[in-house]
This record gives C-alpha cells, sequence and structure tokens, in this order.
C-alpha cells in the first residue's frame, strides 16, 4: 500500500460509528503459502462473525457486514498477487476499506465502537520521497522514489542525454568519435569517458567540463529547489564537475561515488536506500530529541492513565509506541487506574490504540515505530505540550 495520507487517516481515526471491525493479516511471501492466508482470514472473519453475533448482530446482518472481507477470502487472484506484505480490512456500517501493506503487520483482530488504526501509523511520518540522479558521460537518468514505488522519469529536450549529443556543437578541428576506454575498476573515472581523436587532453577535459555544466544547469531549472530530496551517482571527478554548476539546496552531500553506467534501476535503488534514512526519519528524529530534553520534568509520562487523560484533553504533543504493541482493559475515569490484558477480553478495548486516536485527532503525532526506535523500553511513551 502507498502510504496513507493524513486526509485518509483522519477519517479513519475519528470513525465511531461502530461496530467496526479491524483485521490485520500478516502475509506469507512464498507462493505455495498463499493459501494459509486465505485460510487465516477465514478464521479471523467467522471469530469476527461470532463477536458481531453476541453484540447483537442477527446472522444475515452479520454475514453482509463481512462480505467484503468474504470476497477477498475467496478469491484466489487476490492472493495470487504479489508482493503485499500484510493485509488490512477495516468494516463498519456503510463502509470498507482494504489496504494491502508494505511491512509485516502483527495478526490483529478488533471489534470496537471505533477503528483499530495503529499499524496504519506506521512510517505514516517518515518521508522517504527522493529523486536520484545517475549521471556518466555515456547517460543522464533521472528516478523517482515515493511510497515504494521506483520510476524512471523522462526528461525535458533541453537536457542532453548523453556527452556525444553535445560534441557535435564542439567546434574543435576534427570531429569526435565514441570511444569506451577500460574501467580502472568498480566506478574508475574512465568508465565510459569520451575522447576526440585528434583532441589535446585539455581539450578533452573542457568538453567534459561543458558537458557537466550544461546538465548541471538545465537540470537546476527542470527539478523544484523545494522539492524532494536528490541523490547523485556518478562517478568522483564527475561528481565534483556537477557539483561545481548544481546549485539547488536539495541535493544531498552525501553522495554515491561510482559509475552508474552498467547499474540496472534496482542496484540504483540498493544504493540509494542506505542514505534514505537521513532525511526519512527527520520527524522522528527531532521529537526524540525534545523527549530527552525534557525527561525528568512533568511533560514526560509513561503511565497509562496519566497518557489517556492527556491525550483525551489534547495535551499530548508526540507519543511513541512500537508497532504491534496493545494493552487491553477499560478506559478508565479521571485519576483511575487501569488494569490491563495482553489480549481482549469481554468488553474490553484497545487502550493503546485509544491513546494514538485521540493525540491525533487533537493534532499531536502518534509514532508507531519499531522497538530499537523507542526512546525507551515502554510500550508507551508521551511527550506533553503542557
Amino acid at each position: 500500500m502507498k502510504t496513507l495520507s493524513h486526509d485518509e487517516l483522519k477519517p479513519l481515526s475519528e470513525w465511531e460509528q461502530g461496530p467496526c471491525v479491524s483485521i490485520y493479516l500478516p502475509r506469507h511471501q512464498a507462493v505455495s503459502e498463499h493459501g494459509k492466508d486465505a485460510i487465516q482470514l477465514r478464521n479471523l472473519l467467522d471469530e469476527a462473525e461470532t463477536l458481531l453475533q453476541q453484540r447483537g448482530l442477527g446472522a444475515v446482518e452479520t454475514r453482509k457486514f463481512l462480505e467484503t472481507g468474504r470476497q477477498i477470502q475467496n478469491d484466489a487472484t487476490f492472493w495470487e498477487r504479489g508482493p503485499a506484505q500484510g493485509l488490512c480490512l477495516l468494516l463498519a456500517p456503510g463502509l470498507s476499506h482494504q489496504y494491502d501493506l508494505t511491512y509485516q503487520c502483527p495478526q490483529m483482530l478488533s471489534v470496537d465502537e471505533a477503528f483499530y488504526v495503529s499499524p496504519l501509523f506506521y512510517k505514516a511520518y517518515e518521508d522517504d520521497h527522493f529523486h536520484l540522479l545517475a549521471i556518466c558521460p555515456k547517460s543522464v537518468r533521472l528516478f523517482r522514489y515515493q511510497n515504494g514505488d521506483f520510476k524512471q522519469l523522462e526528461l525535458p529536450d533541453n537536457v542532453p542525454a548523453n556527452l556525444e549529443e553535445i560534441s557535435a556543437e564542439t567546434q574543435f578541428e576534427e570531429s569526435l568519435q565514441y570511444h569506451s576506454t577500460s574501467p580502472s575498476g568498480s566506478g574508475g573515472e574512465n568508465d565510459g569517458m569520451q575522447h576526440g581523436h585528434g583532441l589535446t587532453k585539455e581539450q578533452n577535459e573542457k568538453l567534459l567540463s561543458d558537458y557537466f555544466q550544461l546538465l548541471a544547469k538545465q537540470l537546476e531549472k527542470h527539478l523544484d529547489n523545494d522539492g524532494p530530496p536528490l541523490i547523485l551517482v556518478a562517478a568522483e571527478k564527475q561528481q565534483s564537475l556537477f557539483r561545481k554548476h548544481f546549485q539547488s539546496k536539495n541535493l544531498l552531500r552525501d553522495r554515491i561515488q561510482t559509475s552508474p553506467d552498467r547499474l540496472g534501476d534496482q542496484e540504483l535503488l540498493e544504493l540509494a536506500l542506505p542514505l534514505v534514512n537521513q532525511f526519512s526519519k527527520e520527524s522522528l528524529h527531532k521529537a526524540v530529541k525534545q523527549y530527552r530534553k525534557h525527561l525528568g520534568t512533568e511533560r514526560i509520562s509513561h503511565q497509562l492513565e496519566d497518557i489517556l487523560q492527556a491525550a483525551g484533553e489534547g495535551r499530548v504533543d508526540a507519543l511513541f509506541t512500537p508497532l504491534g504493541k496493545e494493552l487491553w482493559g477499560k478506559v478508565p475515569s479521571d485519576g483511575e487506574l487501569v488494569k490491563t490484558h495482553s489480549q481482549p477480553e469481554a468488553e474490553d478495548t484497545a487502550l493503546l490504540n485509544c491513546a494514538i486516536r485521540h493525540t491525533y485527532k487533537h493534532g499531536g503525532t502518534p509514532y508507531i515505530i519499531d522497538n530499537e526506535d523507542m526512546p525507551e523500553d515502554q510500550p508507551l511513551i508521551a511527550y506533553f505540550r503542557w
């Protein structure tokens, strides 16, 4: 699934016209095990059917309520599709949503007065959108990465496709011919270089410099200066030639110094992804820094009762909880201690999900993150506005 926009998350978080059925199912990746997913979904829907009837729904009404889920359960072509890591189903009277998840969500069934939305916030505040520019004398390729989709973009006509394209307009005594020299090693400077017969070394260097200057200026006009981060893949010397003339602020200082000449799309993406954490988790890093700044003060809490009350009052600025963690129980009255369970009991509510929903409703930021990213080893942590 593409990361849900906040316009989509907001109504799901605020929906309270129950009963609401929320199902999360991790998907097997081996084709031979796809049938197990359909069986597991059937079991979850059977359990949801029982819980709905315990709430007073009749058999016919319950079957209609879960109809969308049953259609997916019995659709062989759905289970043959890939490469989703997880499935989310949100069902309520007059409402049905199905999302393919790009991560392994913990299995979950919730039948409550509100949707279970906690897993949908996983990485919702990570911005991994970037452009990748792969340049060498032989080619220029621009890619966009967004929500797991890596796609090559068309370049405008005024961007030279390669060095040979502009060499014809260069006034030297003899015409240029393409010559690919033997590489001096992986990402070597001579990989895919252009040389002209009868040209001096200085003339070849001038031609190469002019090429990257023109390339930089035309791409600078084409790319939005306030757009996503730009990752540059080029050999070391060509990095310097390009960066000398490219002034857009979104070009990352960290660089991938290798010739992209022989690299395919997937290889380029694999080189780029380690750099993505520099900017994708910026919001989380700032929130954790703010949290640690106020450690030991009343603006920090990991007490569930305090956090639930503060979330309802709109006092939670940032909330941190690991993906897959949940505590069940009754929402406490003012000042009341809450008894929690690791599995839902009769009339229990998902309490962490409740804190997440109310934090988000009042403009706070719920960070559903991996365990290793938690500021402390607690199931729920909050930083209060006051």
